[in-house]
């Protein structure tokens, strides 16, 4: 149930954390319970008041430590905050890397897994008796059944890159994706990891990943959480093509 709430869609992207997202649903039907319930049972709503308050404390507690948009991120919001109230947080991470390792050295299990016109009953079949040959936490497979029942799995390692930058930020660090394409060398990435130092905070560390993606022709891409910075050529080609499809 917890984790079905990702599919809501809040406006304009105010739903990223789990928990502010959770207070409004709460609250939305505190809105319509409530009223009729205090007139019957005064001192049951005051319980329940405090109730609703202690849960809205306890999300905050276990909520991500920074703001990610975007429906991948609502998930790994999600994930993060269970797995923190669990204290097993670590433990959910890794389990959710193995799936996401066995698709990509396994062709026909990726398809298997992003294939929409498979069944979603056999995908969370084939999921669950993953997760319980592996032995994961009780927490991994829900998880993981509910993005299958939505359709999501395509989504995972999306997902998983958010879940990261949470648990990264948590820990005092940041994490820049930086995609070339063709690999950089040496001194290139210690002149940009030199460059990317001054977008990070006093006392965080940076964590750079670095992608080959031929399709970028030149240049490279850096992502540092909510920032994309665009300096490949494919991005230049894109541009011109644009001022000369203007009309003269």
């Amino acid at each position: 149930p917890f984790f079905a709430l990702c599919e809501i869609r809040a406006p304009c992207c105010w739903g990223t954390i789990a928990s502010p997202m959770l207070r409004t649903t709460a609250n939305q039907l505190w809105t319509r319970v409530v009223p009729a319930a205090r007139q019957a049972y005064p001192a049951a709503g005051v319980a329940t008041q405090r109730t609703f308050a202690a849960a809205a404390a306890d999300d905050d507690a276990h909520a991500p430590p920074l703001n990610l948009f975007g429906l991948p991120a609502r998930y790994a919001a999600a994930l993060y905050t269970a797995g923190s109230k669990a204290g097993n947080l670590a433990t959910v991470q890794a389990e959710f890397k193995t799936v996401i390792d066995a698709a990509n050295a396994d062709k026909k299990f990726k398809v298997f897994l992003e294939d929409p016109t498979m069944p979603k009953a056999k995908k969370v079949k084939a999921l669950s008796d993953f997760c319980d040959g592996a032995k994961f936490a009780p927490i991994t497979k829900s998880f993981l059944v509910v993005v299958a029942e939505n359709g999501r799995l395509d989504q995972n390692q999306k997902i998983y890159d958010a879940l990261e930058e949470y648990t990264l930020a948590a820990a005092g660090q940041k994490k820049a994706t930086v995609t070339s394409a063709q690999p950089l060398t040496p001194e290139q990435l210690k002149d940009l990891t030199a460059k990317l130092r001054g977008h990070v905070d006093a006392g965080e560390d940076l964590k750079i990943e670095t992608k080959v993606d031929p399709k970028l022709v030149g240049g490279f891409t850096v992502a540092m959480g909510e920032d994309f910075f665009d300096l490949s050529l494919m991005s230049r080609i894109r541009a011109m093509e644009q001022e000369l499809a203007k009309p003269v």
